[in-house]
């Protein structure tokens, strides 16, 4: 992975115990209270707590990680990670079951500043 695991760390302390929304340019994905996340392999696992129930929700971890003005930006784009010469063979790999944030960006927000 080219993401240093002090830098995804970094990135999430800062919404510990803040409301927040995990979102796509597309959809949104989950909100709630982040009560706690943990780094586990290759995936990092948020605690969320939304109307008095709190659900585990999971992500792999990003190609890269980005901090911006108002949140984190978790980068799942293929260019990141894959050198150009490659990335026309990786495009015709099946992926039919692909994943939600396969080749997107992902948005954490406090969920004040969910509307972009």
């Amino acid at each position: 992975m080219n993401v240093s695991l002090e830098k995804v760390t970094d990135s999430l302390k800062q919404f510990l115990l803040q409301d927040i929304i995990i979102k796509t340019d597309k959809k949104i994905l989950k909100r709630g209270k982040l009560k706690i996340f943990q780094v586990k392999q290759y995936y990092i696992n948020f605690t969320l707590e939304f109307n008095d129930s709190i659900k585990s929700y999971e992500i792999p971890y990003p190609f890269r990680i980005h901090n911006a003005e108002i949140g984190a930006i978790l980068n799942y784009h293929l260019s990141s990670f894959i050198p150009p010469k490659q990335l026309n063979k990786v495009k015709f790999l099946d992926s039919s079951s692909k994943s939600k944030i396969y080749d997107n960006l992902v948005y954490i927000l406090p969920s004040e500043e969910a509307i972009i």
